[in-house]
């Protein structure tokens, strides 16, 4: 059997070959598709244009506004913004947390993506390992503020693996903020 196979596996190269010779030699006419049908239509009645939305109906996926907390921010210095963080957390106060981020600064009024957005850096069950070392750190005093212009990081030693954890923070307006993790 196997004398047989060398002279078709010959002759199926030899075939290739001379299809591909054939396929790119100048002079040779490719085969193109044929070309479509046209066939005479009446103009299509152009589509009406949409109606002019009033503002109310062109935000209808803005967050509600949400309630703002009862006990006042106090982040005129990275020390007392970190022990209201740490004491909101306690309390579950996600307005009071909301307003310690840099993108609730200078804003108006809460909306419910600001609480979740607080939620998601402060109070997620994920995050409590991080806040639970802040917190530690915090009450041995063993942390270091450094601050150059309106940048600041909060940089604590918690030992461990992690050795250091660096919160950082930014001046807005005179008052420090918190800049996410």
């Amino acid at each position: 059997m196997r004398p047989i196979l060398k002279p078709i596996l010959a002759i199926a190269v030899l075939a290739a070959i001379v299809g591909t010779l054939l396929i790119t030699l100048p002079g040779t006419k490719p085969v193109s598709a044929p070309e479509p049908l046209t066939v005479a239509s009446p103009t299509p009645e152009l589509p009406e244009p949409e109606p002019v939305r009033e503002p109310e109906e062109a935000n209808v996926n803005v967050s509600p506004p949400a309630a703002e907390s009862e006990w006042q921010v106090t982040n005129l210095t990275i020390e007392d913004l970190v022990a209201g963080i740490l004491l909101a957390r306690q309390r579950e106060d996600r307005a009071w947390l909301a307003r310690t981020m840099e993108s609730t600064a200078g804003k108006p009024s809460l909306v419910e993506d600001d609480l979740l957005a607080a939620f998601r850096q402060y109070l997620w069950h994920s995050t409590d390992g991080l806040w639970g070392k802040v917190s530690h750190a915090w009450t041995e005093r063993s942390y270091e503020v450094v601050a150059e212009g309106d940048k600041a990081q909060l940089v604590m030693t918690v030992g461990g693996n992690l050795g250091q954890l660096v919160l950082p923070f930014v001046r807005i307006d005179g008052a420090w903020y918190y800049a996410g993790i």
